[in-house]
């Protein structure tokens, strides 16, 4: 089973952002269209997961409510992505200079995780945890 909620997020350097993305956690570029002052909208997926994302400051009412972590003052989201290597997955993060939040750990309801904050201060978190698996 996979879900189908895209976390959909703004970057002030969303070309930058996608590069690093790419980089850091292996990221592929499915869409990228460039326009305005940057990125128009761009999704981006690993193995089953996928994101999107844009540049701050896109025209209408949605966009009018987004902000940045440093423009909201911390964090007000966390995307978590499994992903069959966490492992492999942390060293590229720790190669391209990510800020680990939780070191790569076996997790307490299975699998291996680890949380880390991108080149923007998003938080991610990558774990082979079965979130669809029941505990109980």
């Amino acid at each position: 089973m996979s879900s189908t909620t895209i976390p959909i997020l703004r970057y002030r350097d969303a070309g930058a952002a996608i590069d690093w993305l790419c980089r850091a956690f292996g990221f592929q570029v499915f869409l990228r269209v460039d326009g305005g002052p940057g990125v128009e909208h761009a999704r981006l997926t690993l193995e089953k997961n996928m994101v999107m994302l844009a540049s701050i400051g896109r025209k209408g009412g949605l966009e009018q409510r987004f902000r940045t972590p440093d423009m909201a003052g911390g964090v007000t989201q966390c995307i978590l992505m499994t992903v069959t290597s966490p492992d492999r997955i942390y060293e590229s993060a720790v190669a391209a200079g990510a800020r680990i939040i939780d070191e790569i750990a076996d997790f307490e309801f299975g699998g291996r995780m680890f949380s880390c904050e991108d080149i923007e201060s998003h938080v991610w978190t990558f774990s082979s945890n079965d979130p669809w698996k029941k505990l109980w």
